[in-house]
């Protein structure tokens, strides 16, 4: 091809063929890496001592709440505690007391799921968890990859 203005026609077709070759190629490549096979563990059902603990889906909205909540940044030094949580999952608080005790077991539940899953530690002789490191990558990457990787279409039904 010539390197005139004549021919900018045919280096678009030129470069929209490759970009095409390209993208299908990165199309049937698959991904690897700690951080997807962290997110793919993430996505499976554990059990720890006999105790199973359900998978979480870090595409929808009830999980990426409880993420944020538990990477808040104000529970980076001291932990959290079941009602530090209970607070950020739920904005209003409780109508009555059997509602209270409603939230405060199922928080429960999902502290046991994290703990179980690795993404949490209790600190010893204390009511209280921290973030494990393991934890700071995992939920870190789910958020990333929920906010930056998948458009708003995908979401609708998650």
């Amino acid at each position: 091809m010539r390197k005139g203005v004549a021919n900018t026609w045919r280096y678009f077709q030129v470069g929209t063929a490759a970009n095409r070759r390209y993208l299908d190629a990165l199309a049937t490549a698959t991904p690897n890496g700690e951080g997807i096979a962290a997110l793919d563990a993430l996505c499976r059902p554990r059990t720890n001592h006999g105790r199973h603990a359900a998978r979480f889906n870090p595409l929808s909205r009830h999980d990426l709440t409880l993420f944020r909540a538990v990477l808040a940044g104000e529970h980076t030094i001291t932990g959290f505690r079941n009602h530090h949580l209970a607070a950020r999952l739920y904005p209003r608080p409780p109508d009555n007391l059997q509602e209270a005790h409603r939230r405060c077991q199922r928080v429960s539940r999902l502290i046991v799921k994290l703990r179980t899953h690795g993404l949490i530690a209790k600190v010893p002789r204390a009511r209280l968890y921290r973030v494990t490191p393991y934890g700071y990558r995992v939920l870190n990457a789910a958020i990333a990859v929920h906010d930056h990787q998948f458009p708003s279409a995908y979401l609708a039904n998650a």
